[in-house]
Order: C-alpha cells, then structure tokens, then sequence
C-alpha cells in the first residue's frame, strides 16, 4: 500500500456523495490491484478531510496478516461507514472469493458504501439498519456460520454487538473488535463481561496507531 496521510484535517469538511465521486478515479472493471489500491488510498484521504472513522493503514496491515493466516471463507463486519473497510476486506480477500456481510445504521454512510462497491464491482453482500435488529435475520441465512467477525460499530454497544454476533461464529472462528483501547471506557461491560465468563482475549496495540485490536478465538 502507498503512503498516506493520517492526519485529521483541522477542521472537518463536508462532501456529497456526488463530490465524493467527483474527487475518486472511474475504474474500469474488472478493477486490477494497483488501480483498487489508489482509489482505496484517495477514499482514505477523503476521510481525513471528512473526519470518517475509517480503520488506519496500520490496521488494514494487522487484517491482512490475519486474513492471509486464517484465510476466512466467510467474513462478518459490523459498522462498514463509507464501505473502506469492507473494500480493504475485499481486496484482501478476493483472490479466494470470500463472502463479505457487511451493514451500517447511518443512511448516508449506506449510500456512499453501496455506491463505492458498485463503482468497483465489488462481491460485498450491504445491509442497512441496526445490527442488532439485522444479525438474527442474517443468522437464518448463514447457517454455516462466519469465519471471521469484524465488529467496528458504536462502541457503548459492542457488549450488545457480540452477544447477537458469536452465536454466528463457525466453529475456531476469529472475532475482532476494534477500538479496544481508546474507547475503553464505553466498552466496561464488555471487558467485565470476558472475565467473568473467562472468555480469553488478546490485545494488539499497532505501531503508529492511536489504538488496539482485541482478538477472540472462538
């Protein structure tokens, strides 16, 4: 991946989704590797201007190790904002056709993710609503379970979020939670509910990140 800027512009900047698309490149598809690799770097920098919780570049290096180890066939993600992390997901991913589940409960953010996987012809199955309310639904039609679940929503939730979520992890599935550190304190329930059912967790701080990954292996 190309260097790129992580800084948060001073102040936050509002774009359409029609300026979002005026600012990225027009792929041809099938979209190869270098060309998704600078649209994914453009879409990045735009969220520096536009103050959108997007995962780091250090984060996407911590996934791909991940997912070039475990090499899910199946992916949940709760909380996809503009569509990038799923795109960074896919990319990654897309060489041994995982399937992608991903959803967001912001409109807007639903809108410009729906538009980026389209404009890169994206394989990535987008739900909007509340997790909460969709993962019972999505349980129904994925009986098989997820290899890998991904949860990067609002963060006073996540001990909500992975209660709905792992009864839809597959057996030795890997579950991710991200912003473990710097949002602790909204996540106390979740750290209380661990240790008192012993659920054993590790906690990967990324070099140049301002945060952590927690992984659960189930």
């Amino acid at each position: 991946m190309t260097s790129v800027n992580t800084t948060l512009s001073a102040e936050r900047r509002y774009f359409s989704l029609a300026q979002v698309a005026q600012h990225l490149p027009q792929p041809q598809l099938p979209v190869d590797d270098a060309t998704l690799n600078h649209y994914l770097d453009e879409l990045y920098q735009l969220g520096r201007l536009r103050h959108t919780p997007n995962i780091s570049p250090e984060n996407v290096a911590f996934l791909r190790e991940r997912l070039l180890q475990h090499r899910p066939q199946r992916i949940l993600e709760l909380g996809c904002a503009n569509g990038y992390s799923s795109l960074r997901l896919w990319q990654i991913t897309r060489v041994w056709h995982a399937k992608i589940v991903t959803m967001d409960v912001s409109r807007p953010a639903f809108e410009e993710a729906r538009h980026h996987f389209d404009t890169l012809g994206a394989d990535i199955e987008l739900h909007f609503g509340n997790a909460l309310e969709l993962l019972p639904l999505i349980q129904s039609s994925s009986p098989e379970g997820f290899d890998l679940i991904f949860i990067d929503a609002q963060k006073a939730q996540t001990l909500a979020l992975y209660l709905c979520a792992a009864p839809l992890a597959a057996q030795n599935a890997l579950i991710m939670v991200d912003d473990v550190l710097k949002f602790k304190h909204k996540m106390l329930d979740f750290y209380a509910y661990l240790q008192q059912n012993d659920i054993h967790y590790e906690i990967h701080q990324l070099d140049d990140d301002d945060d952590g990954v927690m992984l659960i292996q189930t």
